[in-house]
């Protein structure tokens, strides 16, 4: 694994996700990747499905077990207001809307440039089930191609599997016996070749689903 640049934020990423991991365990039982693999000379996008507020627990959960920060691109409006706002901006957290996407992008790609890592969920919002039940993923918007083609970065397809498990859109988590599983896999990098972005995105969709139908059926 390369180095990377940590974020400002840095130290308070790693606290969190330490805290996050000791927090879920009444809630999830966290089954994540055993190596992150990094490129040797590009900068590095991590880019995930989006089915629970949970995916953003494993996300710090994940980077923490190796050392590793980024900056996390969230809806800014959870970023702007309220106990998660307080929680997320001392994390280097990234507020993108449709009204401040180029400067969002721009801030990202910034960070990129910098070494710094990135990570997003390119479908924008909680997809429900039967948004994802053909292909496992709902559509993805073009901004992840952007940011990615403007900084020469590569994308890294991240498979969240059982977030929703624990917890539900539209309702709270709470505790089990039994936890579910929750697991976290990485696929191989993705490269943003094409002119068309959104041919871009819809084609790393593709392979972000079979990562998931695979991450399933393990």
């Amino acid at each position: 694994m390369r180095e990377v640049t940590p974020i400002d934020e840095h130290d308070r990423f790693i606290h969190a996700g330490r805290l996050c991991t000791r927090l879920a365990r009444p809630f999830a039982r966290l089954d994540l990747p055993d190596e992150i693999e990094l490129a040797t000379d590009r900068p590095t996008l991590f880019a995930g499905n989006h089915r629970s507020f949970f995916d953003v627990v494993a996300t710090l959960a994940t980077f923490t077990k190796f050392g590793l920060s980024s900056r996390i691109l969230i809806r800014a409006d959870l970023v702007d207001s309220g106990l998660s706002g307080a929680i997320l901006g001392r994390l280097g957290s990234i507020p993108t809307s449709r009204t401040n996407r180029e400067q969002a992008e721009g801030e990202a790609v910034r960070a990129l440039k910098l070494g710094q890592l990135v990570s997003m969920m390119p479908e924008g919002r909680l997809v429900p089930a039967v948004d994802r039940a053909l292909s496992g993923v709902g559509p993805a918007r073009p901004g992840l191609s952007r940011i990615a083609r403007r900084a020469g970065a590569v994308v890294v397809p991240v498979a969240f599997v059982g977030t929703d498990l624990v917890w539900p859109r539209g309702s709270l988590p709470r505790p089990r016996p039994a936890p579910p599983v929750v697991r976290v896999r990485l696929g191989p990098v993705v490269e943003m070749d094409d002119a068309d972005d959104q041919v871009n995105v819809d084609r790393f969709m593709d392979r972000l689903a079979a990562l998931i139908r695979a991450t399933e059926a393990a």
